[in-house]
């Protein structure tokens, strides 16, 4: 096998991966819906997505009420905080957050179920790469604010040693939960 979940909180799953590894390097699957099936993830994926950020640059937390999609996502170079807020309102954890810490040494997939608003921050210079469950609809963009009291950003970037957050004019005015 090589996907594994190694943890399970509100429908978010950390999934590790397994690289095949000999003396030329290593070799990754990214993605097998054969594997994924294997474990319990049935999701139809139809985009991929790949981002590069600067350390500092928050991205988010973004989703779409009409057109909902999951997400599974690695990091392939650097290191980054996941970001997920459950926005399912007949949810008993509506408006809570989690973080996760997502790196390229890690070699983990974070799985982001439809229903959640998704974000995360670069800890040091990162790429990204993500699938998602549904397209891109720019008419159906709503998000939350990563300023909201619940997710202690000053915490985080305290801890990390972030001292210059870049983030859009845009996901600056998203609103708290």
């Amino acid at each position: 096998m090589k996907f594994k979940i190694i943890e399970k909180i509100n429908d978010i799953l950390l999934i590790q991966m397994f690289p095949f590894e000999d003396e030329r390097g290593q070799y990754m699957k990214l993605f097998s819906d054969q594997q994924l099936k294997e474990i319990g993830l049935e999701t139809k994926f139809f985009e991929d997505n790949y981002l590069i950020s600067k350390k500092g640059a928050i991205r988010g937390l973004h989703y779409q009420k009409a057109n909902p999609e999951a997400k599974l996502l690695t990091c392939l170079k650097g290191r980054i905080i996941d970001i997920v807020c459950d926005v399912r309102e007949d949810s008993e954890n509506y408006g809570r957050f989690y973080t996760f810490e997502i790196s390229s040494e890690d070699r983990r997939f974070i799985f982001i179920p439809e229903g959640f608003a998704h974000g995360f921050l670069s800890l040091e210079d990162s790429e990204v790469y993500y699938k998602s469950s549904n397209y891109y609809y720019f008419d159906d963009q709503y998000g939350v604010s990563i300023f909201s009291k619940e997710l202690k950003l000053n915490e985080i970037l305290k801890v990390y040693n972030i001292e210059n957050l870049i983030i859009t004019k845009k996901d600056k005015g998203l609103k708290v939960i």
